[in-house]
């Protein structure tokens, strides 16, 4: 398969009609049919510089939920993440900034207890992206929903990874100010929902400062870069698999022989500052709480309830090319512009064409079949200016999503980080209905980043949230 050469068509002229939901959290107070809960993690310990990158050990849901909905199915509204810092002496918590606390992706699995634990002593000890040390995995972009839904696979017998619900990946610290609601009837289905479990990818740039650009995760002097053997400090890293384009200009995150920084430089327990803390050095205590808005089981949407699903698509790095299809490389860099450029002239653009769902092997799932896409947001880093999102077969622009970035130095509002991405979202009047897309159907990224200077590491990666097509019940004559 080779990638199209076809001009765009000026995206300028083609907003999608779906509604831009600005991010609102939920009010602590019910609301009609919908209830609201939150949750906390086990706390991690950070040194200044330190990164965590590795799943918490799960935690159990209310006892009130787990009861309620104990052998069958909670449906979500939404799902909100605060990254909190608790106080050492007086134990207060409070929401952490993304200067002090950066979070660059995290997961999170929903379901039965048992099955959660499994997959923590799974992956214990793992790279959660990379578990099997480099060696080629076929799982497309490892930060979607293939990646995860691989390792539960290997984890569990099919029955029972069935039955735990994943979510996120590819969202980092534009999730604080994301609204993940979705309209009814859709809603995220989790069966017998007992227990949580984190994956927690998140730095501590407590009191470095921000020239050094932790959240780009930099390489530093320490680390031991074996070109020859393929290898950092002697592990092989998450395979590089550029696109045909990343590979044409030369980009410096496609090779270990370039490499500066991200990903493969952020495992867990490494320090990203070239001075290192003294054992005496203050330590965080740092824990992820998430606030789940759900509906009763005799809500009135609940009658014609639609199970929502993540699609495979996208990574603006891989896609079809004149070699096949390439799984993506999750990360690229932004070369500085040509000096003299115009400031407003300095912007990194490029493109990629993929399926929207690959059907996983043995899924039986038809490629042909129609979804319908309700939600989308495209995951970008700090100095990204949006993406887009086409239909391939006609240039119909689907989707554009722009980071919004702080001002302020209050959590959610800091200052030059991205703090929300306000989505697309389609729906039942007075929204626009969701456009439907076959499994198969080529669809096409546009990522931009500002390049006034240069970043390592940077991603463009699409959440996506389809449902099934509502099958109608035939009519008896």
């Amino acid at each position: 398969l080779f990638r199209s050469r076809r001009p765009y068509i000026d995206s300028t002229l083609m907003w999608p009609l779906a509604l831009f939901v600005f991010p609102v959290l939920s009010s602590s107070t019910p609301l009609g049919s919908l209830r609201q809960f939150a949750v906390y993690t086990d706390p991690i310990f950070l040194r200044r510089g330190e990164v965590h990158n590795a799943f918490v050990y799960p935690k159990a849901f209310p006892e009130k939920i787990a009861q309620q909905f104990q052998n069958g199915t909670l449906h979500l509204k939404s799902m909100q993440l605060d990254i909190v810092l608790v106080d050492n002496v007086t134990g207060t918590k409070s929401a952490s900034p993304l200067y002090k606390t950066y979070n660059h992706h995290h997961a999170l699995l929903l379901g039965p207890s048992r099955e959660l634990e499994y997959v923590y002593h799974h992956m214990k000890g793992l790279d959660p992206l990379n578990p099997h040390g480099g060696r080629p995995h076929g799982r497309g972009c490892m930060m979607k929903r293939s990646s995860l839904e691989a390792m539960l696979d290997e984890a569990l017998p099919p029955h029972r990874a069935r039955r735990v619900s994943a979510f996120g990946g590819a969202s980092g610290a534009e999730f604080r100010g994301t609204s993940t609601a979705l309209p009814a009837p859709y809603t995220y289905a989790v069966e017998s929902p007992e227990s949580f479990m984190v994956l927690m990818h998140f730095i501590n740039t407590n009191g470095v400062p921000s020239d050094q650009k932790l959240w780009e995760c930099p390489c530093t002097k320490r680390r031991k870069i074996d070109v020859l053997n393929g290898t950092i400090d002697g592990a092989k890293p998450v395979p590089f698999s550029c696109s045909d384009e990343l590979k044409e200009e030369h980009n410096t995150a496609c090779s270990l022989e370039t490499y500066q920084g991200g990903y493969r430089c952020c495992e867990h327990g490494v320090f990203l500052t070239e001075d290192l803390p003294g054992p005496e050095g203050p330590v965080d205590q740092i824990q992820a709480k998430f606030t789940f808005e759900y509906y009763e089981d005799d809500a009135p949407e609940m009658a014609h309830a639609r199970p929502t699903t993540s699609p495979s698509c996208c990574d603006a790095t891989g896609g079809q090319s004149a070699r096949g299809l390439i799984g993506g490389n999750l990360e690229y860099d932004i070369p500085k512009c040509s000096e003299g450029t115009a400031p407003e002239k300095c912007e990194h653009v490029i493109s990629t064409v993929e399926r929207f769902d690959s059907p996983r092997n043995g899924s039986g799932e038809d490629p042909e079949e129609e979804l319908e896409l309700v939600h989308a947001w495209g995951h970008q880093h700090v100095a990204g200016l949006g993406l887009e999102l086409f239909r391939e077969s006609t240039g119909e622009l689907l989707c554009r999503t722009r980071p919004t970035y702080g001002t302020g130095d209050k959590a959610g509002d800091e200052a030059g980080f991205v703090v929300g991405i306000p989505p697309c979202v389609w729906g039942p009047p007075p929204l626009s209905p969701p456009p439907r897309l076959r499994r198969n159907e080529l669809v096409r990224t546009v990522a931009r980043y500002n390049s006034t200077e240069a970043h390592h590491g940077v991603m463009s990666l699409w959440i996506l949230t389809a449902a099934e097509l509502q099958q109608t019940a035939p009519v008896v004559v």
